[in-house]
């Protein structure tokens, strides 16, 4: 019972676990996320492909209580149902916890939300973005002396998922063999942004400040972040005087004494930057890239998702998989098991699935024919 990325992330990473992950729609338009740019000529979603490999999907209206009653009879044969709706909404439709415990007692009950299961937001929905900045993620991230930025891919939506994915696993670890009741899975944005908050939440007590965006510094060390070569950017991380010894003999620094130790660093950040600056500018990033490998200092190349889709460790490490009756391919769940990959499959179509789970949960094809008939499921 999960749409747009937080749920479905976290039933992407159990269908390539190898779990059969039942998908519940509704009829006509489906998950909002098969309609969300980009959207090719055969009506695929980028964001939907990309996380909803794997899956069956069935089609049904929940606005009506035949629709509900199909979904507990599902339900009723699973080992997990999940949803991603703000809080008291499932209750609502008649899909909380005790109903569907009522069909499956022995069920892992999870949810996933935007505030999280109780407190004065619990019924507020929310969106990446939203959550990014409520947390304070928004406030750390972006170039010094801006109001921050929101982090370009959805942290809160997919690290949520993530959290949800492993809370069900230990449930369902938990419950094998045990005597214990059936459990109970919460998860929700806000509380994976505080989570992603930690250090800067203790920092902020220690110090009486807040953080504040440092783009690609580091407020720690220096020299750290990014610079302009003569044909693009590199990024450089030092962080202790051994690797800045490195540097210096790599790109020909001469030694300075305001550079001598880090602390030093830090404080004439501005000064080292802009010699550094002049340096990197000398040559081509992969040059420098060469330059640095060999030198042992960690640094990359500031990279765009083409030149990422040609990089030789993606090619090595075949995370990227095809996605069948397309020319496209998705990461699988970085995982490998004794060498394999996760599990793929291909992305259902709506409502592609339908009449066989069904069938598999008892319904006649007469029934499921009237059904289709009065559009309670497609």
């Amino acid at each position: 019972m999960t749409s747009n990325i937080a749920g479905p992330c976290a039933t992407m990473i159990l269908a390539g676990l190898g779990a059969e992950v039942i998908k519940i729609e509704r009829p006509g338009s489906g998950d909002d996320a098969r309609h969300m740019a980009p959207v090719d000529d055969d009506g695929w979603s980028a964001y939907f492909l990309a996380i909803n490999r794997g899956k069956k999907s069935v089609a049904v209206d929940l606005s009506r209580t035949e629709g509900v009653a199909l979904v507990l009879k599902i339900a009723a044969r699973c080992d997990v149902f999940i949803e991603n709706f703000r809080g008291g909404k499932a209750e609502a439709m008649g899909l909380g916890e005790a109903a569907v415990r009522g069909v499956r007692p022995g069920i892992v009950y999870a949810s996933l939300s935007a505030f999280g299961p109780r407190g004065p937001d619990f019924e507020k929905p929310g969106y990446d973005a939203l959550v990014q900045a409520r947390t304070g993620i928004q406030s750390v991230t972006g170039e010094p002396g801006t109001a921050g930025a929101r982090a370009g891919v959805s942290v809160l939506d997919m690290g949520s998922g993530m959290w949800a994915a492993l809370g069900i696993v230990a449930a369902l670890f938990e419950g094998k063999g045990s005597s214990r009741s059936a459990a109970r899975v919460d998860a929700s944005l806000y509380q994976t942004g505080i989570t992603w908050m930690a250090y800067h939440l203790v920092a902020r007590q220690m110090t009486g400040r807040d953080s504040q965006p440092q783009g690609t510094r580091h407020t720690a060390f220096a020299p750290y972040g990014d610079y302009a070569t003569a044909d693009s950017r590199i990024l450089i991380g030092i962080s202790n005087d051994r690797l800045f010894e490195r540097l210096c003999a790599a790109v020909g620094l001469a030694r300075d004494p305001r550079f001598a130790k880090n602390p030093d660093r830090v404080k004439h950040r501005a000064e080292l930057d802009a010699t550094l600056a002049t340096l990197f500018a000398s040559r081509t990033t992969s040059e420098w890239t060469r330059i640095l490998d060999e030198a042992g200092i960690p640094a990359s190349p500031i990279q765009t998702a083409g030149q990422v889709l040609g990089d030789p460790q993606l090619a090595a490490l075949r995370q990227m998989s095809p996605i069948p009756a397309t020319s496209l391919s998705s990461p699988l769940i970085p995982l490998e098991f004794s060498g394999a990959p996760a599990a793929a499959g291909a992305a259902p179509r709506l409502g592609e699935h339908t009449r066989d789970v069904l069938i598999e949960s008892g319904l006649s094809a007469d029934e499921i024919e009237s059904l289709v008939e009065r559009r309670i499921v497609q």
